[in-house]
């Protein structure tokens, strides 16, 4: 959800009060109507506010942050969040954020578990007045409905700083819960896929629960510029360990590594790689493995703008997962206009990952993929606005509009 493009941009600089030079107090604000495209949800439409608090000045970015998010698609869905950041409020050197949101999804995918699940695009075919042309499946086969409260708080402490001051190695410790509740989509009075698949996913564990965890990380991190580094690299190694003895209904553990490098070949081309694998173990209901573990967000599985682009959202679930981005980043235009600074690049990718289900990792092979190209816009650095077509062979070609990098 953080990713949101925004519709007035003017709006965002009318907003932003004081210039960076002049020593800001007190309370800001800034609220701008956003709307996003991607080919799995369709049109995006909502509002992002930002309340920004600056006690009595000397802190920058600021002292604390409070970012609600009200949103929704053409696609089914609800994304509502309330966000709450600070650099400072518990010591210097020590940042808390917390995130409460509320997501709804009355098509939310599944294609079964594994890495081998089949997907045929005849299944979900429909006539003019919507009426299945396959008896046996029907238009919403692939999907069910879930409602899902998110709580996640984070405590981050450097340890130790770059010669810059900025944070070089640092620890995470967090907490935080995920309560689901799933039901079936009416499909005609024709058996979902979800419902199909009854032996494997018990009624229990279809229903939701509440999912509580407590989270431990560490970050190194080297890069020169965040929103669109040219150089360093982004470590991060993460644990979220789901127990009973915090009220979780079930127990399993959530180990994630995720490597981000970027590498400057010339002095407007930039290779960008990411690379993510992560195992659980224990016990986790089926709907907790789409998301993979981070500190930034986790919000899809495999499959979609944020892992595989070009291939169908959340198309791949098991309990342990690999996928790379490989990205060449040019940046081809530069013009000021406004008294501000913009740039023009675009973008090469291919991603590729798989799943593995209850399977040891004795292979890489079955590899799935995605392709294409993209624009990006960005004003001063920091706010990005890009468009990408990605393409797979089962997905065909898929359009996303939004804001910032991938990685």
């Amino acid at each position: 959800m953080k990713r949101i493009i925004v519709f007035a941009i003017i709006l965002v600089f009318l907003n932003t009060g004081l210039s960076q030079s002049e020593k800001r107090t007190g309370w800001g604000w800034g609220g701008v109507p956003a709307l996003n495209y991607n080919a799995d949800e369709g049109f995006g439409y909502g509002v992002l506010m930002n309340f920004f608090n600056y006690a009595e000045g000397g802190y920058s970015p600021y002292y604390f942050k409070i970012n609600p998010i009200i949103f929704a698609t053409t696609g089914g869905k609800q994304d509502h969040t309330l966000f709450f950041d600070s650099p400072y409020i518990l010591g210097h050197g020590l940042r808390l954020n917390v995130r409460f949101r509320y997501i709804l999804e009355n098509y939310y995918p599944y294609y079964g578990l594994g890495n081998d699940s089949e997907f045929n695009p005849d299944f979900i075919e429909v006539d003019d007045e919507g009426n299945p042309l396959y008896t046996l499946h029907g238009k919403y086969y692939y999907t069910f409905k879930t409602n899902q409260i998110k709580l996640f708080a984070n405590f981050q402490k450097a340890f130790i700083y770059r010669s810059n001051n900025k944070p070089l190695i640092s620890g995470l410790a967090g907490f935080g819960f995920v309560n689901v509740s799933n039901s079936f989509n009416k499909n005609n009075n024709i058996k979902t896929k979800l419902e199909c698949d009854s032996l494997t996913i018990t009624k229990k564990e279809f229903d939701g629960g509440m999912n509580s965890f407590l989270k431990f990380g560490l970050i190194w991190d080297t890069r020169d510029n965040e929103p669109a580094p040219n150089t360093g690299m982004w470590t991060e190694i993460l644990a979220e360990w789901y127990t009973k003895v915090i009220g979780s209904d079930y127990d399993f553990l959530r180990l994630t590594v995720t490597d981000r490098r970027y590498f400057q070949i010339l002095e407007k081309l930039v290779y960008a790689n990411r690379i993510v694998f992560e195992n659980i173990s224990g016990d986790p209901p089926f709907y907790m493995l789409y998301p993979y573990g981070s500190s930034v967000k986790a919000d899809e599985g495999l499959g979609g703008y944020r892992s595989l682009r070009g291939v169908f959202k959340n198309r791949y679930i098991g309990t342990t997962k690999v996928f790379m981005n490989m990205e060449l980043r040019y940046k081809f235009y530069e013009f000021s206009m406004f008294n501000q600074n913009f740039y023009l690049a675009m973008n090469l990718f291919y991603d590729v990952g798989r799943v593995w289900y209850d399977k040891s990792l004795n292979n890489l092979s079955n590899l799935h993929s995605g392709k294409g190209i993209g624009l990006h816009v960005a004003w001063n650095e920091n706010f990005i606005v890009y468009g990408e077509i990605g393409y797979s062979k089962e997905a065909k070609s898929q359009l996303y509009i939004d804001i910032d990098y991938l990685f």
